[in-house]
């Protein structure tokens, strides 16, 4: 039988720099969308919290463009946006476990 991957989930909008946790809960983290703003977006991502394992280190990210970042993280995600001009959109999924 077959077992189809279904990407869908949950969507949060960042407009605002800073140092943000998404969740502490297990999660899968699909990707993140950049919108039409004025300057990139540099990002940062970490596996927990902002000491604990980074999953990449500062990210410039264009405007309209949509970044596939499939990780699951059973520690959860924060996130660090250091620029003026944020619009940012996370698509995730909670999971149960990894």
């Amino acid at each position: 039988m077959p077992q189809f991957v279904f990407e869908v989930g949950s969507f949060t909008r960042v407009t605002a720099s800073g140092v943000t946790v998404l969740s502490s809960a297990p999660l899968a983290l699909l990707g993140i969308g950049v919108a039409a703003v004025l300057t990139a977006q540099l990002v940062q991502l970490w596996s927990g919290n902002a000491t604990g394992t980074p999953i990449v280190g500062t990210m410039t990210m264009v405007s309209n463009t949509f970044y596939t970042i499939p990780v699951s993280l059973p520690t959860g995600l924060t996130y660090a946006v250091t620029n003026e001009d944020v619009d940012l959109t996370l698509y995730w999924s909670p999971v149960a476990g990894t």
